[in-house]
């Protein structure tokens, strides 16, 4: 299956970005692929982070899209071999941007591990994506945690539809559990200076949707 990794974001077979489109302008930046998600965040025994289950169901158009570029026998339906081949893509493509999951602990950025594999299904004409990333060191429940899941580039639209897809499975102890929804007017209106001179400076190297992108919060 011929892939190119290339500035602009990953092109499959010819057609533009999937997933991942780097070096688009914030003129361009917004979203052409959009998925329902589910994220599970387990806790361990000795109360630190262990596992952020991701679960992704992509719109039926990208799904069909996918579905014709990787249909290689033409029949019209997924075989195993062709699902796993997407899953190998999707895996190399999005180390980049730490599979779209941040951790951040009291401030500070965590490190993602990558994941052993993103297994690939096709239900109800829609793509799923099932995986599980870890932090690269360890996160106790101490102070303020935050999860969020987006892409960076603005190019895939992440969403949760309800509160309840933000899971944590695991004792919390003492921690509070919220989800946080930023307004993006609000968002805007308060940061509009940085985001402006974060723009000029370096239009293809911002995060700009971290701002917007909704979270599971712990408070501890």
């Amino acid at each position: 299956m011929p892939v190119t990794l290339a500035k602009d974001g990953l092109k499959i077979l010819g057609w533009t970005c999937v997933l991942a489109a780097v070096g688009n302008t914030a003129a361009k930046a917004h979203p052409h692929v959009f998925a329902e998600a589910r994220l599970e965040v387990s806790i361990t025994d000795d109360g630190s982070i262990g596992e952020l289950r991701h679960v992704w169901r992509f719109d039926e158009l990208f799904s069909s899209t996918v579905l014709l570029e990787f249909d290689m026998n033409a029949n019209l339906k997924f075989e195993p071999e062709e699902l796993a081949e997407v899953g190998k893509i999707v895996h190399a493509s999005l180390a980049d941007f730490d599979y779209y999951t941040s951790i951040i602990s009291n401030g500070k950025d965590v490190g993602i591990s990558a994941p052993d594999a993103i297994h690939v299904d096709f239900a109800d004409g829609q793509l799923l994506m099932l995986f599980a990333v870890t932090p690269d060191r360890p996160v106790p429940l101490n102070g303020t945690i935050s999860f969020g899941v987006y892409d960076p580039t603005m190019y895939t639209a992440i969403d949760f539809l309800n509160d309840s897809d933000l899971v944590v499975e695991g004792r919390l102890g003492a921690c509070q559990r919220s989800v946080i929804r930023p307004d993006p007017d609000e968002i805007l209106a308060q940061n509009q200076e940085s985001l402006t001179e974060a723009f000029f400076n370096d239009p293809e190297g911002n995060d700009f949707s971290k701002f917007f992108a909704t979270r599971l919060e712990l408070k501890c």
